[in-house]
């Protein structure tokens, strides 16, 4: 059934929200029929609810609904008849979808109050409308946004554990929330339209499920458009090799791969593979194929997938994150076997970027990592976004490193305190520092004093060697 059997006319805006009900099914006479069964509601309005169970509830059949909303103290009591039935995603499941017919208005009243707090689309609207990056959503504080790299509470009061839980789940399948429930964190996706997209992430911090949410542009921005240096579309011309972006968590990492994907795409005709978790950018095929794989969800994990994709006939390789051991000894096989890899790791800089990828393996392999690294680098780009001058947009400082021989031989040898100098005397390869791309921001006037000398400090702090 894979069509509603009914429709109602929706006259009362549906607020997702999973929460708990009761329901038994009764007679014409009110007598009740069968034994009561639980159930969570997938939305919830002043007018009716749409719940999931494992059974057809034929239309007409008239229920008695007790409805458990947090911040009220007891259940709601309801008379409903079912409107509408729906395949669920899951098989053998059904969402019921149901009308009152009997509610005291005080309830009625209750239920309004409860959905103004707990609509969590009003609260992304929100972001939306006002150029926020992000939502936080976390216990005990109202919910707020980042703007301009500043987090901003919004005018809400806090929402309480149960608030949170059942407005974060509301989002989520029941697939999703048996994984969040088993590794206690989850990627995904949301949308709350083909044009507005959210990456959320699910955690849980003092036994309090709260959610973060960073809003995904709906359109690829080009390279040039993200501000990135023109080597950049130079690196996504290689055929083989390793280009990895790092940078801290928030400073469009994965913005600048969707970018160079794209670039690829539109460039050459090959085959790019896209491993990520979870997806967040669409691409369209042009030139090419791509082949954009979940992990979680397509595939169990980065490594099973790029192991599996260096059988699936690629040119160009995405991985989304440089996590572990396995991970990077598969993209170096890649890298070896011919293909051009494209990944990102949470470094501040170039420096720790190389750091973290040899350290994470035992001493005894540091050597053959380093030399292995060496051998496979194509280049890396370290960025970060700074607040713009007189502008709640941020704007994206650079810095560059190209594997020259000069770079492969540091690596090799791990004797990075000589990369900074090599950077800055190796313009010819286009090659800068960060330190000259703040520097140079400021000197256009896109950011202020301040500004740049906290963050080129930040940087050059963290690039000293211990």
């Amino acid at each position: 059934m894979a069509e509603a059997v009914f429709k109602e006319r929706r006259e009362v805006p549906r607020v997702l929200l999973r929460t708990r009900i009761i329901y038994q099914k009764i007679g014409s006479s009110g007598e009740a029929l069968g034994a009561q069964e639980e159930s969570f509601t997938r939305d919830v309005s002043l007018n009716g609810l749409l719940f999931r169970t494992d059974e057809i509830i034929p239309i007409g059949t008239e229920l008695k609904i007790k409805l458990f909303l947090s911040g009220c103290m007891h259940p709601i009591i309801i008379q409903a008849s079912t409107v509408r039935i729906e395949q669920a995603e899951k098989e053998n499941m059904f969402n019921i979808g149901v009308k009152y017919i009997q509610i005291e208005e005080k309830d009625r009243d209750e239920i309004a109050k409860r959905l103004e707090i707990m609509n969590i689309r009003k609260l992304l609207e929100m972001a939306i409308s006002k150029g926020a990056s992000d939502l936080h959503l976390t216990y005990g504080w109202p919910p707020a946004v980042r703007i301009g790299g500043q987090i901003l509470p919004l005018d809400i009061k806090p929402l309480d554990k149960f608030e949170l839980k059942d407005m974060i789940f509301s989002l989520l399948s029941e697939e999703q929330i048996s994984r969040f429930e088993r590794n206690k964190e989850l990627d995904f996706i949301f949308s709350l339209s083909p044009l507005i997209r959210f990456r959320g992430n699910v955690y849980q911090q003092r036994g309090n499920i709260e959610a973060v949410f960073r809003v995904v542009a709906p359109k690829i921005p080009s390279i040039k458009e993200l501000g990135l240096p023109d080597v950049v579309e130079e690196l996504a011309q290689k055929k083989r090799g390793m280009v990895i972006i790092c940078g801290p968590t928030g400073s469009g990492k994965t913005t600048t791969l969707a970018a160079m994907v794209d670039y690829i795409n539109k460039d050459r005709k090959c085959v790019i593979i896209c491993l990520e978790r979870p997806i967040e950018y669409i691409h369209r095929n042009a030139k090419s194929i791509i082949k954009q794989r979940e992990v979680g969800s397509d595939t169990l994990s980065y490594a099973n997938a790029l192991r599996a994709a260096l059988r699936q006939d690629p040119d160009v390789i995405l991985v989304g994150e440089l996590e572990d051991v396995e991970i990077i000894k598969t993209v170096f096989t890649a890298v070896e076997t011919g293909h051009l890899v494209l990944t990102t790791i949470p470094a501040p800089n170039i420096i720790q970027a190389i750091n973290r990828i040899v350290g994470i393996f035992p001493a005894e392999q540091q050597k053959l990592v380093s030399l292995q690294l060496s051998f496979c680098l194509e280049g890396i780009i370290g960025q970060v976004l700074l607040p713009k001058k007189g502008s709640e947009e941020r704007i994206l400082a650079t810095e560059v490193l190209i594997a020259t021989d000069a770079v492969r031989r540091v690596i090799r040898e791990m004797d990075l305190v000589q990369l900074l100098s090599i950077i800055q005397t190796s313009s010819q390869y286009k090659m800068h520092t960060m330190e000259s791309s703040i520097r140079n921001l400021y000197e256009k006037g896109l950011i202020t004093e301040e500004i740049a000398s906290d963050y080129s400090w930040e940087f050059l702090r963290k690039s000293i060697i211990k």
